[in-house]
C-alpha cells in the first residue's frame, strides 16, 4: 500500500541523489579548472625560461591570482586573541595615573583604549583584566551608570 510517508522516502531518497550527483559535478569541475591551470602556468614558465624574463615575479603574481578566493566565500571566522600575561600591579599604577590626567569618569571602553594607546596593553576580556588590576588599586571607585560601567578616582 501507498502512503504519504512512502512518498516523502522516495522524495528524500532522490534529493540525496541529485545532491551526490552536484558535489561529483564540482568535484569533477574543480580538478578540470586546476588542471588548466597548472598548464597555463607551466607554459608561462616555458616562455618566461625562452625569453629570460624575471620568472618568479610573474609566476608568483599569477599563482596568486589564481588561487585567490572571493572574500564572500570565506566565513568570517572570530579570531580569538592570544594569551598575554600582564603584571597588573603596574597596570593598575597606569590605570591610576590615567584616571588622574582625565579627572573625570572613564568607561571600561575608553580605559581599556587609553591603556592600549599609551601602553600597548591589550586585554582578551576587558572587563576581567580591569577588574584584576584594580584588586591592586582599591583607591578605584567603579560606578554603574545603566550597563555601563564608570572608572574614577
Amino acid at each position: 500500500m501507498f502512503n504519504e510517508r512512502k512518498a516523502l522516502q522516495m522524495t528524500l531518497q532522490a534529493l540525496l541523489e541529485q545532491r551526490m550527483v552536484l558535489r561529483r559535478q564540482y568535484v569533477d569541475q574543480d580538478k578540470q579548472l586546476g588542471a588548466e591551470i597548472k598548464q597555463l602556468l607551466s607554459r608561462i614558465r616555458e616562455i618566461d625560461l625562452e625569453t629570460g624574463a624575471d620568472k618568479g615575479d610573474v609566476v608568483a603574481e599569477i599563482a596568486a591570482t589564481a588561487e585567490e578566493i572571493p572574500m564572500e566565500l570565506i566565513p568570517q571566522l572570530k579570531v580569538r586573541k592570544a594569551h598575554v600575561r600582564h603584571d597588573y600591579e603596574m597596570v593598575a599604577e597606569q590605570v591610576k595615573e590615567i584616571l588622574r590626567e582625565k579627572m573625570s569618569p572613564l568607561s571600561l571602553g575608553e580605559l581599556c583604549d587609553e591603556l592600549k594607546q599609551r601602553h600597548g596593553i591589550e586585554f582578551s576580556s576587558p572587563y576581567i583584566g580591569v577588574q584584576k588590576a584594580l584588586r591592586y588599586a582599591p583607591e578605584v571607585k567603579i560606578e554603574k551608570s545603566g550597563r555601563k560601567l564608570l572608572f574614577s578616582l
